[in-house]
């Protein structure tokens, strides 16, 4: 695996060896001998299936000892991934971005201090990703998918949202 771009300092896309012929393809999803992730110790691997376009999932994090990191790749379809670094406890535009993904062999590992979220752009989009904790309901929090502080550019503008999704605060109070 390599690592084909980084952003906001930590958060890195990484290419994936694959190969392909006349009977189909082959692509290596995730293994410990790269040295981004020899250290990384999968706890959940998570597969999502989302029918339509326009479904928006997440800002979602755990705290303390329940704090994850995850690696995301899609399946299938196209997903605009959004992330917010909240390590520094500041809340600024610079500390959030978005990748798409829509190629199973590009990932995105995004370390354990972040908000993560992804909204999917074309109808029947699979996404995969592993986690490297396990999930404590107690220690999840999320923030607004349009939370001004961070103003994410998502690519639209009302998205279909759980109601958990759409009732988490804003990190600072709106005026």
């Amino acid at each position: 695996m390599e690592i084909i771009q980084t952003l906001l300092r930590d958060v890195h896309v990484v290419k994936s060896p694959s190969f392909s012929d006349h009977r189909g393809g082959f692509t290596k999803l995730y293994t410990h001998a790269s040295p981004l992730l020899e250290h990384y110790q999968i706890q959940q691997v998570n597969y999502v299936q989302n029918h339509q376009a326009g479904i928006l999932r997440g800002l979602h994090y755990q705290t303390g000892d329940w704090a994850e990191s995850k690696f995301f790749r899609v399946l299938q379809g196209r997903i605009q991934l959004g992330f917010v670094d909240l390590r520094s406890g500041q809340h600024q535009p610079d500390q959030a971005a978005t990748w798409v993904l829509d190629q199973p062999d590009i990932g995105v590992l995004i370390p354990r201090g972040f908000a993560t979220g992804y909204l999917t752009l074309a109808p029947d989009t699979t996404v995969l990703y592993y986690s490297d904790n396990a999930y404590h309901p107690e220690a999840e929090q999320g923030i607004r998918w349009d939370d001004p502080a961070f103003a994410l550019p998502w690519q639209i503008q009302a998205p279909d949202l759980s109601d958990k999704d759409a009732q988490w605060a804003f990190v600072a109070p709106t005026a």
